[in-house]
């Protein structure tokens, strides 16, 4: 007698699994090559939307929270890796079983390159570097290789190809790797055409370089140019959201975007919004750059890296947008970023004394510290 309502159930249950399939959210096709994407099972983490993506530089500060979103979405990630296993170990329980899948690759290497693009349709590469080793110049990272990987996703049939670059990438800078990254941005172009540029200013995050590291050295901070250097930082999660909609939107093909805070900072801004959240002074030593640059010349040719001066040349570099009005923006893809001033604390509240350790997490007088935006038509925006 109960043959019959659970042939009928179970009957309603595939039937309802067959709808949820065919849902026209379900689907994603590629402008670029037509590609025909069909999700599998209900939304989210527990099921598969249809695309495989890439992401170079998996294991870096922005690349982790990329794979996390991409893994939350539903999409298999595929995430290569140099080095020690260990280095991506804690990118698989971003995404469900079998969805995050490591692959070990060299930058050299076209053949293994090719093996983890093979089945992608959205190829990521968020591969730079600060300073040189003897293994890896920035024309072997910012140029030949971004060409490199764009050439063979390319050949290998990828929809989409998202390149990360920098805000400051101009074939005039005056740091080596701001000249390389614009260049690795012409020979992506070149290679693969309909390729996204992301641009990105100065990012702020759990593991960033920026407010992390005025409170680890508080007790000796060190700064050029009397800590005048202008910032327009963003947050880690803003920039991968941006990352996830440009992916996700086929109008964005071929278009290049910078982020950045709407507002300019100083970087003496930033070293005081910090010692007003942790409650404690930030002592400042201001060295001249020249003197710093020798030092870091000095230091570089250890075994291991402390600092280069090539990062030297970096913290001089002040940050513009470029003011091309064909660039897109956060705007633009209806994004409004985190205000540091109050997304700050959470990143830095583990410098603050035992007695201020259970202190609110926006104590009175943030406010002063809040800066108010920059007119596009600043004169400071260069070309």
């Amino acid at each position: 007698m109960l043959a019959a309502p659970l042939k009928r159930s179970a009957f309603g249950l595939r039937s309802s699994a067959a709808l949820l399939k065919r849902g026209k959210a379900d689907i994603t096709i590629r402008k670029t090559t037509g590609d025909v994407l069909v999700g599998r099972g209900t939304y989210g983490r527990q099921s598969w939307n249809g695309q495989t993506a890439t992401v170079f530089g998996c294991s870096g500060f922005l690349g982790r929270y990329v794979v996390a979103r991409l893994a939350r979405e539903g999409t298999k990630v595929i995430v290569p890796y140099r080095g020690l296993y260990e280095y991506v170990r804690h990118l698989r329980p971003t995404g469900d079983l079998g969805m995050v899948v490591p692959m070990e690759f060299d930058l050299r290497n076209p053949k293994q390159i090719e093996e983890c693009v093979r089945y992608s349709d959205v190829v990521i590469n968020l591969i730079g570097r600060n300073y040189e080793t003897k293994n890896f110049s920035f024309e072997k990272v910012h140029i030949e290789g971004a060409r490199r990987i764009a050439e063979i996703s390319h050949a290998a049939g990828v929809s989409r190809f998202i390149h990360m670059s920098n805000l400051n990438a101009r074939t005039n800078a005056d740091a080596k790797s701001l000249v390389t990254k614009a260049f690795g941005e012409q020979r992506v172009r070149e290679s693969f055409p309909g390729a996204n540029i992301v641009r990105s200013a100065t990012m702020y995050g759990y593991e960033d370089e920026l407010l992390n590291n005025i409170g680890k050295n508080k007790y000796c901070y060190l700064t050029v140019n009397k800590a005048q250097r202008k910032l327009r930082p963003v947050c880690v999660s803003d920039v991968a959201h941006a990352i996830g909609k440009i992916r996700d939107d086929e109008d964005t093909v071929g278009l290049t975007y910078e982020l950045f805070n709407p507002k300019q900072y100083t970087q003496k801004d930033i070293i005081d919004l910090v010692q007003f959240f942790i409650h404690e002074n930030v002592w400042r030593v201001n060295v001249p750059s020249s003197l710093l640059r020798l030092a870091a010349k000095a230091v570089d040719v250890l075994p291991y890296h402390y600092t280069s001066h090539h990062e030297v040349d970096l913290m001089l570099a002040d940050e513009f947008p470029s003011g091309d009005p064909a660039v897109q923006t956060f705007a633009d893809l209806g994004i409004q970023p985190h205000t540091l001033e109050l997304a700050a604390l959470q990143y830095i509240r583990h410098y603050r004394p035992p007695q201020h350790e259970e202190d609110p997490m926006e104590p009175r007088g943030y406010k002063a510290f809040r800066k108010p935006p920059v007119p596009v038509n600043n004169k400071d925006i260069v070309a």
